[in-house]
């Protein structure tokens, strides 16, 4: 794990991408798009059942070793249609009853509003703000002098490229100087690249570590 500052307050970047923020007792993912694997298999694209199970064993693992007041999900929760992989989901939720669940809807959250409120999970509309950051699932256009964006979506990647020109896609933490990307919590989500300014903060997801880039 790393701890860096971001706009005046103390994180902890775990490498199952996810953030622990101390003082709000609050972990943070985005894109966990729970179903897609059962979504792609009822389509007949073969993909391993197994590797559903990750994502609540990841989240699972995150939730006993950090104990957080709140789980703040900053959107696609689910990634399509209702399908089998919900119960799963709802067997989780019902496992951390005493943890407060929020979410930013997404564009993938297209599941009736009452699914969620039903499981007791808060849905906030574009955005949740807490202190100075504004936490939302596309990242913010527009700059806000007073808060500093959190956001999910693009599923932030870099290239690595050796030596030998052999290279290495890689999801990141993305820390700029107006905004933070979150790494997409899911399994097989993909990565798309992000254009880093110097000064940025990079830090690279292996398997089981952390990696800060320079730039």
């Amino acid at each position: 794990m790393i701890e860096v500052e971001v706009h005046g307050t103390q994180w902890v970047l775990h490498p199952d991408r996810a953030v622990f923020w101390p003082s709000q007792e609050m972990l943070i993912v985005t894109d966990l798009h729970l179903g897609k694997i059962q979504h792609f298999r009822n389509a007949g694209i073969y993909l391993p059942p197994y590797a559903a199970y990750d994502n609540y064993e990841r989240l699972s693992g995150l939730l006993l070793e950090f104990s957080p007041k709140t789980l703040l999900i900053l959107g696609d929760l689910f990634h399509s249609n209702l399908n089998q992989d919900w119960k799963n989901f709802c067997e989780l939720r019902d496992s951390f009853s005493h943890i407060h669940f929020e979410l930013v809807p997404g564009n993938h959250d297209i599941l009736d509003d009452n699914l969620f409120l039903k499981n007791n999970i808060l849905l906030h509309q574009e955005r949740a703000i807490f202190e100075t950051l504004s936490f939302s699932h596309y990242p913010e256009k527009n700059s806000n002098a007073h808060y500093y964006n959190v956001a999910g979506h693009l599923h932030p990647g870099i290239r690595l490229v050796g030596d030998g020109l052999q290279s290495l896609r890689l999801p990141i933490f993305y820390l700029g100087a107006n905004h933070a990307l979150l790494p997409s919590f899911g399994t097989f989500t993909g990565t798309s690249l992000i254009e880093v300014q110097p000064g940025d903060q990079v830090i690279a997801i292996t398997k089981d570590t952390l990696v800060p880039i320079e730039n």
